[in-house]
């Protein structure tokens, strides 16, 4: 009786959502994958719907500027007795919906001679010499290099790193009235209970009656759907507006936020997007460093020595503020407006990006409650030379 081989193929993209997306874009316009041929698995198939919105802030035009849906070179930042207006040049704040970028990737990556796309789910996928392995409905496949997204699930007890959900939720509303600034942002408004945990707000308006409206809560704690959009609906009426509305869509979500070491890869198997350490572990902002990671990859590519989204200096620095935030040493809605409140906001969204420099984040320490951040520091160095010696 003759085994069957298994199908090979050239590349697998394990995961078809932003970080599998992003690779096949990014390689695609790189001209990387001539001649190849590839595979996306993904058991939700071909993505169009608006089920998710991302918002980043750069500084320059960046490879999807085409699809931004808004943008805001002003922000607000709120606590319970400071208001503070942030003029955030050279950054903008933006954000793209996911119907746009679907469909802009989509038509990219569907000019790959080579792509096969499979709906289903990749399973059992495992290293072995040279190719990976994985099944697909139960029938086995390999390929010589293969990117996954999917999850690693963390029991936040069981790992030594601090670690925090994001956990969120969100509105898209359209008033009866005139009610927002379409030219400025919220980007944190704790102007709600904080129940010792960050509660905060993001308010991003489209016009002047029509925005995204989402809280976000850093806790290992999550709430009930109907408790969320209470939330919501307390802090529109006494923030915002006292008239009529209509929910025209709603979102949410949960991103882990730690400084776990996520493996980069397992020889031929590269980990990417959450995966792989993409997030910013202190704010749970992906997109903008993922297309970083991404876009530089498939300039180096085959190449793939340099595959950390983060530098490590600040995976360190996001290890110490969130073991503060973790421990409750000092509360979130004071440690966010500090930020702002003693710093140019352009020196903190650089250094949130991963962009400062070693005498920018000497400045931009020296505005913290610097006994606390550095006991906390020191003690986040030892256990990562612990760890890795």
């Amino acid at each position: 009786m003759t085994l069957r081989q298994p199908d090979h193929y050239d590349i697998a993209i394990l995961g078809g959502g932003l970080a599998g997306l992003s690779t096949l874009y990014h390689l695609e316009r790189a001209g990387k994958l001539v001649g190849k041929r590839v595979v996306l698995v993904d058991p939700e198939g071909k993505k169009t719907a608006h089920d998710r919105s991302w918002s980043f802030w750069e500084a320059e035009p960046g490879p999807f500027e085409e699809l931004v849906h808004h943008q805001w070179p002003l922000v607000t930042v709120h606590d319970g007795t400071r208001n503070l207006d942030c003029d955030i040049s050279p950054y903008i704040y933006k954000l793209i919906r996911s119907t746009e970028f679907y469909a802009h990737v989509n038509k990219v990556i569907d000019q790959i001679e080579g792509l096969e796309r499979l709906d289903a789910r990749a399973e059992e996928v495992r290293a072995e010499g040279n190719t990976v392995r994985f099944k697909v409905n139960g029938e086995e496949m390999e390929a010589d290099l293969a990117f996954s997204s999917l999850p690693l699930h963390l029991r936040p007890r069981q790992i030594s790193a601090p670690y925090l959900d994001q956990h969120f939720r969100g509105w898209f509303i359209e008033t009866k009235e005139d009610t927002f600034d379409p030219g400025r942002a919220a980007l944190m408004d704790f102007r709600t209970p904080q129940h010792g945990e960050p509660r905060f707000f993001y308010v991003m308006p489209f016009s002047k009656r029509s925005a995204l409206i989402e809280i976000a809560i850093f806790s290992n704690n999550h709430l009930e759907t109907a408790e969320y959009d209470r939330l919501i609906e307390t802090y529109i009426y006494d923030h915002w507006t006292k008239g009529g509305y209509e929910v025209t869509h709603a979102e949410d979500g949960n991103i882990p936020m730690t400084t776990y070491p996520f493996p980069l890869r397992d020889r031929n198997l590269i980990y990417i997007g959450m995966r792989g350490g993409a997030t910013r572990p202190s704010t749970g902002y992906t997109f903008y460093a993922l297309q970083r990671q991404l876009t530089d990859l498939a300039d180096q590519f085959p190449n793939l020595d340099n595959l950390a989204p983060w530098p490590r200096k600040h995976l360190l620095y996001d290890a110490t503020l969130l073991r503060i935030l973790q421990n409750g040493e000092l509360p979130g809605d004071e440690l966010f407006v500090d930020m702002f409140a003693a710093n140019p906001p352009a020196r903190v969204l650089a250094f949130l990006n991963g962009e400062t420099s070693f005498g920018q984040e000497l400045k931009f320490m020296s505005t913290t409650k610097v006994s606390l951040f550095a006991r906390r520091f020191i003690g986040e160095l030892y256990k990562t030379l612990r760890t890795s010696s």
